[in-house]
């Protein structure tokens, strides 16, 4: 196994990755509570669903931008874990790193649980009916919304942790 010190280099990486990882998924949620998921609202609210599945759901199929999304996601994911495994290895920040390195995962577990992901990816594809649709708008912003808060959450306990790790140890 890896001396000490290369331990904590390594996680001291994983540490930097998983809190700029953080960092933009929080701007990404709070830009989709503040704009973009209000906009997608708003369509199916003004009876105008017909422009978003005209539009959204060609761009998604045109560019894949759900599939670039879903890769960020999942590279946060691995991250966190691996920085929260290492803060277990060396018995440092394992409260921080339950939560905050595993964000993604405790995201991922109330999107899917919910069932809002089946709901968000009907709607952008352009196939949900009203009842789904109505789910979608009822849901869209509050989980979005407490999703920016959490990871706004995750980054100060771990911004928090990183700062006291860079302090000199006064006993040294």
């Amino acid at each position: 196994m890896a001396d000490t010190g290369t331990m904590l280099g390594i996680r001291r990486v994983a540490w930097f990755a998983t809190t700029i990882l953080t960092a933009i998924l929080a701007g990404f949620l709070t830009s989709h509570s503040v704009m973009l998921g209000r906009f997608f609202t708003w369509l199916i609210e003004s009876d105008n669903y017909h422009v978003f599945t005209d539009a959204f759901s060609v761009f998604r199929q045109a560019t894949h931008a759900n599939v670039h999304y879903n890769a960020f996601l999942w590279v946060s994911l691995v991250v966190g874990i691996l920085w929260t495994i290492l803060c277990f290895i060396v018995k440092k920040d394992r409260i921080v790193a339950l939560i905050a390195g595993l964000s993604t995962f405790w995201v991922g577990c109330v999107f899917f649980a919910s069932g809002f992901s089946d709901a968000e990816d009907a709607v952008a594809r352009g196939v949900a009916d009203e009842a789904v649709r109505q789910f979608f708008v009822s849901w869209n912003l509050p989980m979005h919304t407490s999703f920016a808060l959490f990871y706004t959450l995750c980054l100060l306990l771990l911004l928090i942790s990183g700062c006291k790790e860079t302090r000199p140890n006064k006993g040294s």
